[in-house]
């Protein structure tokens, strides 16, 4: 008998090893890959949607007084959408309160979540601004650092005046299932 020559489109062993060796490896790196990279890079959840919160005040906005403060909750099912961050705080974190302030005329609305490690912060009536009870942190009217270990403002909340005279819109998000 003879030897008939190989066909070039029939693939050698050393060929067909090769692919499997290189295949073998893609999916070693893939596998090994996938978990860091959803580490590095987290998914976006989906169902957060940017929507108006309506929530009521204790009183009407004309009625909160030069350098004072009203505090303010999400309603059940729902989370105020941080607008601007610092340390802890990131755009677009929620949170679940919130202050109402008038300072220099101007209203402003933070949200409760103090930028240092996330603790609730409080309105100081004596003092006439904000103190952390976690860590000491303190703030002005207008967000800004009074006293440490905080090292950035308070964060902001989107807001708008709603339709009843004691009501504002703040930008939130539904929470939960």
């Amino acid at each position: 008998m003879t030897a008939q020559p190989k066909s070039s489109k029939e693939p050698t062993r050393r060929a067909f090893l090769g692919w499997w060796l290189g295949t073998l490896l893609a999916a070693t790196v893939v596998t090994a890959f996938a978990p860091i990279a959803v580490y590095l890079f987290p998914p976006r959840d989906p169902k957060q949607i940017k929507e108006k919160v309506r929530v009521a005040l204790d009183a009407p906005l004309t009625a909160l007084r030069e350098a004072t403060a009203s505090r303010f909750d999400a309603p059940a099912g729902t989370a105020f959408v941080i607008a601007d961050g610092g340390e802890n705080n990131s755009p677009g974190d929620p949170t679940l309160g919130g202050f109402l302030t008038r300072d220099g005329g101007q209203l402003r609305a933070f949200a409760i979540t103090c930028p240092h490690l996330g603790c609730s912060y409080a309105f100081d009536d004596g003092k006439k601004h904000f103190v952390c009870p976690c860590h000491g942190s303190e703030f002005a009217l207008d967000g800004s650092v009074i006293h440490g270990p905080a090292t950035a403002p308070l964060s902001h909340l989107t807001w708008q005046p709603g339709p009843g005279v004691n009501e504002i819109d703040v930008e939130g998000t539904t929470i939960g299932g």
